[in-house]
């Protein structure tokens, strides 16, 4: 008994000696208690909040705001917090910011400093330092400015690790990036889009160079005005890469040789959505973009995008030609096209390009097609509508072939004690319009009366003006159409 008791007494002994264990981060900084406690979770266990890795900003023009640095070895996150309801609440974290290195980076508040080259005086401003302990100088810092909006943007980049061979000296704008003082360039400015809100953007794929920028900096094109495709641009989470069909399933053809992928650290164009899958236009290099198809779970949260509305006619192709994926850009040959070749679906157009779904041997695939060289088959649509008041109610079948010809059928139907009333303004006909138009057809009518109601059906039959969206059926009463009756038919829902 002496001898258990003499073994629970050792083992208390050993429990009171160990040192207790801390969830969470090694907080060296002086943090507020919300954003202490966010740290304090086992997420954070092995990581160090340095003591100059924390900067807050209280008041600026879009807010207040926090940040503070998690450092893991040679791994760095940038974590940002917001001043709401009356306390610090967790709104950013990026992790492909900053550079991997050995010791911890520094934050600081680069207001009222000013740039040495332009002269510009920096409001509150998030300056990120790396400034090793054997060095007396910064190796690299990043700049963010913060607007009205809340928003932080990189301003200016200034590196002696970015790159191996060069030092890089750049200040970032919307639509350019001009390097300053790099090696014996001063001054170059090269046009393109690079991510520079604070939340997306990734130092890593940041052109260190003004080669580096001409090989990958482009900007967003400009779609051609007759278009029935419209971008949208997103802002996508930065350092994230999904893989590209050429439509909107994996059973697509993927371009690349099966490898086709988008990065989100450049510009995106938005077009809208499809069986789960968005159509995009991104940036592949100076001289290539592509269209394709990505998830849709790949948005960013509340992004607003619209429905794809295609035609989805049979088309024909009418000399040999070619299938791309890029028609902004390089036109690059992604397949041969024949002359007479079937299995077409005809999706949109957009300026001289047709937007087509080909179908037969191997995966479908989607690209665009010269306009040119393709037409549609005939082919029959059928549309119907209806108008009632108290005095009548007319149904209406249109049947647009080939989208040009018109064959439509008005069955007008009411009471008999209308129909026989001498005063009443009888419909005679009908005028047709198309895009608010009036237009000539053949007309031919039935009538049909009983004892308790009558009946009346006309026949109209015509040529449509191409690229008809609008029918408008108006009747026509004592020889005159009656506006306030006109059936409207759209051919483009």
């Amino acid at each position: 008994m002496k001898r258990f008791c003499l073994i629970l007494l050792t083992f208390s002994l050993m429990l009171t000696i160990l040192p207790a264990y801390a969830a969470g981060a090694d907080i060296r900084a002086d943090l507020p208690k919300d954003i202490r406690t966010f740290f304090s979770s086992s997420t954070f266990n092995g990581y160090t909040i340095h003591k100059e890795a924390v900067e807050v900003f209280e008041n600026t023009i879009g807010g207040s705001f926090a940040f503070a640095i998690a450092t893991k070895g040679s791994q760095h996150t940038l974590y940002g917090f917001e001043w709401k309801s009356g306390k610090w609440q967790y709104w950013l974290k990026n992790s492909s910011l900053l550079l991997p290195q050995p010791e911890p980076y520094r934050l600081d508040n680069a207001k009222g400093s000013t740039d040495l080259e332009t002269d510009y005086l920096f409001s509150d401003s998030l300056n990120i330092i790396y400034c090793p302990s054997d060095v007396d100088y910064y190796l690299h810092t990043q700049t963010f400015e913060v607007n009205e909006y809340g928003q932080w943007h990189l301003k200016c980049v200034y590196s002696d690790i970015l790159d191996e061979n060069e030092d890089t000296a750049a200040w970032v704008e919307k639509d350019r990036i001009v390097y300053r003082n790099n090696g014996t360039i001063k001054g170059i400015t090269v046009w393109g889009v690079v991510e520079t809100n604070l939340r997306y953007c990734s130092i890593s794929a940041f052109p260190a160079t003004v080669k580096a920028a001409r090989e990958v900096l482009t900007t967003p094109p400009s779609i051609p005005g007759s278009s029935q495709l419209s971008p949208t641009l997103i802002n996508f989470t930065g350092g994230q890469k999904y893989p590209v069909y050429s439509g909107p399933d994996t059973a697509y053809e993927r371009a690349a040789g099966g490898k086709a992928a988008v990065s989100t650290n450049d510009w995106i164009q938005v077009f809208g959505k499809e069986n789960g899958y968005i159509l995009i236009q991104y940036d592949i290099a100076a001289d290539q973009m592509r269209f394709g198809y990505i998830d849709e779970k790949a948005l960013p949260k509340n992004a607003d995008i619209a429905p794809l509305s295609f035609d989805d006619d049979e088309a024909v192709v009418t000399q040999n030609t070619f299938l791309t994926d890029d028609p902004l850009k390089g036109q690059g040959h992604i397949r041969s096209l024949s002359a007479g070749q079937q299995g077409v679906t005809w999706l949109a157009t957009m300026g001289d390009w047709v937007y087509v779904e080909v179908s037969g041997s191997g995966k479908a695939v989607r690209g665009f097609v010269p306009a040119h060289a393709i037409t549609r088959t005939p082919g029959k649509k059928t549309y119907t509508a209806a108008y009632s008041n108290w005095e009548y109610t007319a149904n209406v079948t249109a049947e647009v072939i080939n989208g040009t010809q018109l064959l439509a059928e008005i069955a007008v139907s009411g009471p008999a004690s209308w129909y026989f009333d001498q005063d009443a303004a009888v419909i005679t006909g009908y005028q047709l319009y198309a895009n608010n138009v009036p237009v000539a057809c053949q007309t031919a009518s039935t009538q049909l009366s009983l004892s308790s109601h009558w009946h009346s059906t006309f026949s109209l039959s015509g040529t449509l003006p191409g690229r008809t969206a609008l029918l408008g059926l108006c009747p026509i009463r004592e020889g005159s159409p009656v506006a306030a009756e006109t059936i409207m038919i759209s051919l483009f829902p």
